[in-house]
């Protein structure tokens, strides 16, 4: 019969997550020494300061559009087309500049 090793834990303070005794940070949360695994900290490290509350003013489709971004998150078809153009224009001058050079 084997007799199995105790594994030796200890339990986070910022998440609560059980955390090998020999670990350098928690595999849950990701604390360790230098971010605080004291006593005195109670609170979960994910938790965001106050005043991050939803803004009345904040419009997500003005944001997608300021971005070029069509409603769905992909890229609008204006952004598509500059893309395009670009992509077109790059690509005559590096012929432009090969042909010089082989000239």
């Amino acid at each position: 019969m084997k007799r199995r090793k105790a594994v030796r834990t200890f339990t986070c303070s910022h998440c609560g997550a059980e955390v090998p005794a020999r670990s350098l940070a928690c595999p849950e949360c990701g604390s360790d020494a230098g971010t605080g695994w004291s006593e005195q900290a109670s609170d979960w490290a994910g938790e965001l300061p106050t005043g991050y509350d939803d803004d009345p003013d904040f419009d997500y489709e003005e944001v997608l559009r300021s971005e070029g971004l069509a409603p769905g998150g992909r890229p609008s078809r204006a952004a598509l087309r500059r893309r395009a153009v670009v992509t077109v224009g790059v690509l005559l001058i590096v012929c432009l500049l090969l042909w010089l050079a082989w000239r």
